[in-house]
């Protein structure tokens, strides 16, 4: 019985799920490109994606999705459905969030985080394997930290601000006390 239950609500959730993304989808054909622009709409009808897709079916070209609000919340490209070259992502408030860069589907290039005032987080220099590459982290706009991440595992690791980082760590070991109590 409990099989069942799980089996049906898989079911509901797909199909309610599916009819969401189904609402307001329009495809049209594009000669310019020799390819078809796909549209989806809020039930209040404005759009709320766009991307291309090839003749086989596969993304290709930019990808724009929006906010209700309105605002792009991310804006990249896909070649042969992987994607490729550069994109940006944003807060709701239109501010941009992050960067990113891939190559053949692959993370590469520069990628930098930001907050909500626009002060850098994060940048990470992907080497073009996985999640390989190095990771500077800032506080305040301030490096504090630079890890060299190679097959997944920390090779290498410089503290380039050693009070920020050990009232982070501070700060973060007192919110898991918190969390864990």
């Amino acid at each position: 019985m409990k099989i069942m239950k799980k089996v049906l609500a898989i079911a509901v959730f797909g199909i309610i799920g599916f009819g969401a993304y189904a609402q307001g989808l329009q495809k049209n054909f594009v000669a310019s490109c020799d390819c078809y622009e796909i549209k989806n709409h809020f039930d209040n009808g404005q759009v709320s994606t766009t991307f291309f897709e090839n003749k086989k079916g596969q993304k290709d070209g930019q990808e724009t999705v929006f906010y209700q609000n309105g605002n792009i919340q991310y804006q990249r490209t896909w070649k042969n459905n992987k994607l490729d070259g550069s994109g940006n992502h944003y807060f709701r408030d239109g501010n941009v969030y992050f960067t990113e860069q891939y190559d053949n589907g692959k993370k590469t290039g520069v990628w930098k985080y930001y907050d909500d005032q626009g002060d850098l987080k994060q940048e990470i220099a992907y080497s073009g394997l996985n999640s390989d590459g190095t990771y500077k982290y800032y506080h305040a706009s301030s490096l504090y930290l630079e890890q060299t991440i190679t097959q997944g595992q920390i090779a290498n690791q410089i503290i380039h601000n050693q009070v920020i980082y050990d009232a982070l760590l501070e700060e973060f070991e007192q919110n898991r006390n918190i969390t864990t109590k």
